[in-house]
């Protein structure tokens, strides 16, 4: 960080900088010993380019931890760090640690462009990482099925969080959201105003495409707000047996655990 924000005042390169990275190099290794060789601080220089640390005053670990995930290895990262998209960017960090990638696993799934695949909503072949076979992962651009079933549901969840949980303030049912030019909704918005967050409510699978649209959804969401919230939305997925997952933007990988603590784990 010191490297990059004062020392080149925020170049990518500046003149003196393949100099200035040589020498702490030669200064850390004879330090700390083996780690600091000069293709590793370049690694390290574009590492913080990727994901930089956005609070100071000694709360550096914390933002950290809201923008990585600690179930990925340094391996991880130097295959994420080259990834221009953000959104695309979240999405393989959040998966490789939800679903446990190895790093080659990670590394094959980036270079078949398997979050292209889901967002486009296609039927694809998908790898399995323990048998190495093919098999067949259906797509749907959808959030939820619409019916009767899924209004009654919706409308419990609704009661269920007024009734139960404080913070809760209802917002709208099926309000409108533009998504890469295209409408779409969030079943129910709440605004939770011990939290300071917009909450989005969606029926779906907790599956790598619908939480990949999800996500697009809350990106999306995020232009709606009052320029007066500066919070991100957050959102609450429900599967068929009513379990919770909590959905972040591209933007904020993951919340705090006093956070996720007010929001209920089932509805």
């Amino acid at each position: 960080r010191i490297t990059v924000e004062i020392e080149q005042q925020g170049q990518l390169r500046a003149d003196y900088g393949i100099h200035l990275i040589e020498s702490l190099s030669l200064q850390l290794t004879e330090a700390f010993g083996k780690g600091y060789s000069l293709p590793n601080m370049w690694k390290f220089k574009q590492f913080f380019l990727a994901f930089p640390i956005l609070s100071t005053n000694g709360r550096e670990l914390a933002s950290f931890r809201k923008h990585l995930r600690s179930e990925l290895c340094w391996s991880h990262y130097r295959i994420l760090m080259p990834l221009e998209n953000k959104q695309e960017q979240a999405f393989y960090i959040q998966q490789a640690a939800d679903e446990q990638w190895t790093v080659k696993f990670l590394h094959r799934m980036i270079t078949t462009r398997y979050y292209y695949k889901v967002a486009l909503g296609e039927q694809e072949l998908i790898p399995n990482e323990r048998t190495g076979r093919l098999t067949q992962q259906y797509s749907s651009t959808t959030f939820s099925v619409n019916g009767k079933t899924e209004r009654t549901r919706i409308a419990r969840i609704k009661k269920q969080l007024l009734d139960r949980y404080v913070g809760f303030a209802f917002v709208a049912q099926r309000q409108f959201v533009s998504v890469g030019g295209q409408e779409n909704w969030a079943e129910l918005v709440f605004f939770h105003y011990v939290l300071n967050r917009f909450i989005l409510i969606q029926l779906g699978e907790h599956d790598p495409v619908t939480t990949t649209h999800f996500r697009l959804l809350l990106d999306g969401y995020m232009n709606r707000q009052p320029p007066t919230i500066d919070t991100l939305p957050i959102g609450c997925l429900v599967d068929q047996k009513g379990l919770v997952k909590i959905q972040t933007t591209s933007h904020e990988l993951i919340i705090a655990p006093e956070e996720q603590a007010v929001i209920p784990i089932q509805l």
